[in-house]
């Protein structure tokens, strides 16, 4: 068997082999960018809810599959002035929510039967709700004698834990014995984090 020599490149050599793999990679990520982009949904963790354009709108609850109709009041959506478009979403392929709007990328007909880009703005605040919370959800438990407290409104990180602390002892030391997100204030935004509810989605 003959040996194996590597044979030296030149720079010709080496600058063809860099276009070849930039080539092959470029390839790769436009067929995966094009991949994605059909897809067209968008996911709202924030809001617990999946957007999905395709030749219209449709919104699922993230947790349930569940389609949501609170977001269509008779069915139909509706812009910020309160115009309906429904039937401009047609040709709806992506769709992005800021704030409380959905944007939809929609392909229409010029005048010379030519289709072009164009975006439609949809109201959302019928089905973006902000869960109002009473106090009583919120109200710190102990029980002294059982050596344990529930504390169920914990902020933490954006989001909001339950958190469970047992005594040590008859001492008036605590320590935590186990913490979990409270999902009966799930999209609760408090007073005090006003601005939150104008920040754009999944930031």
């Amino acid at each position: 068997m003959k040996p194996f020599t590597d044979t030296p490149r030149t720079p010709r050599d080496r600058l063809l082999s860099l276009w070849i793999a930039i080539t092959a990679a470029t390839g790769f990520l436009l067929s995966f960018s094009g991949t994605a982009a059909a897809d067209s949904v968008f996911v709202s963790a924030k809001h617990d809810k999946i957007f999905i354009a395709d030749r219209g709108l449709l919104v699922k609850d993230l947790h349930t599959g569940a389609i949501n109709t609170l977001c269509t009041p008779n069915g139909r959506w509706y812009d910020p002035a309160g115009h309906d478009v429904t039937d401009l979403l047609g040709t709806a392929t992506d769709v992005v929510v800021k704030h409380h709007y959905a944007v939809v990328t929609v392909h229409p007909l010029d005048a010379q039967n030519n289709p072009f880009v164009d975006t439609i703005t949809v109201d959302l605040t019928s089905c973006l709700d902000y869960k109002i919370v009473k106090v009583d959800d919120c109200i710190a438990t102990v029980d002294l004698d059982g050596g344990y407290m529930t504390i169920p409104c914990v902020a933490y990180q954006g989001g909001y834990l339950t958190v469970k602390m047992n005594r040590r002892g008859r001492s008036d030391n605590w320590e935590v014995n186990t913490l979990g997100d409270n999902a009966y204030i799930r999209n609760y935004y408090g007073h005090d984090r006003k601005h939150d509810r104008d920040d754009d989605d999944d930031d």
